[in-house]
C-alpha cells in the first residue's frame, strides 16, 4: 500500500531531526483503539465537610497518586501517537512505541506528539485554560440592541 499522498514533515528534536508523517485512516483508528483500551486512573470520592484531619491527609495522598497515574497515561498515549507518526526503521508498532518511550524525553515526546497531531488534523487541547482573572480587561460596549429580540433578516 502506497502512502505517498500522506504529508511528511521534518521537525528538529534537540540536536537531531525526525521525519514525521500524517496518520492515515487506519493509523488514526489504531491509535484511538489503543487509547480506548487503556485503563483510567482511580476516581476520588468527595470528602464530607466534617472529615477528620487524617481523612483529608489520606485524600491528598490519593490525589497525588491519581495525578501521577494521569500523567503516566498521558505520556503513554502521547508516545503512541509519536510511534504512529514516525518510523525509525521499526515496523512493529508496539516495538516502535517502546522505543519512543525509552529513547526520548517527556518533552521531546510532547513536541513530536503535537507536530504529528497538527499534521494529521487532530485538535490539541489549550495549554492553559484562560480564567476570568487572566483575561485582559475589555471595555464594555454599550448597546441598545441588548434588550431587543433577534430579528429575522428575511422579514
Amino acid at each position: 500500500m502506497s502512502t505517498s499522498f500522506l504529508k511528511t514533515k521534518t521537525v528538529p528534536v534537540g540536536d537531531r531531526s525526525v521525519t514525521i508523517k500524517q496518520l492515515c485512516g487506519l493509523g488514526r483508528f489504531d491509535f484511538m483503539d489503543f487509547c480506548s483500551d487503556q485503563p483510567f486512573p482511580e476516581t476520588i470520592e468527595v470528602l464530607p465537610e466534617d472529615a477528620s484531619k487524617e481523612e483529608k491527609e489520606a485524600q491528598l495522598a490519593k490525589m497525588d497518586k491519581v495525578t501521577r497515574q494521569w500523567n503516566r497515561l498521558n505520556f503513554v498515549m502521547q508516545a503512541r501517537l509519536v510511534a504512529h507518526g514516525t518510523h525509525f526503521d521499526i515496523d512493529d508498532i508496539d516495538e516502535r512505541h517502546q522505543y519512543v518511550m525509552t529513547a526520548m524525553s517527556k518533552e521531546q515526546i510532547k513536541e513530536i506528539h503535537d507536530e504529528v497531531a497538527i499534521l494529521s488534523g487532530m485538535p490539541l487541547p489549550d495549554e492553559a485554560p484562560v480564567s476570568d482573572e487572566n483575561q485582559p480587561e475589555q471595555p464594555e460596549e454599550e448597546s441598545d440592541q441588548e434588550d431587543l429580540e433577534p430579528v429575522d433578516p428575511k422579514a
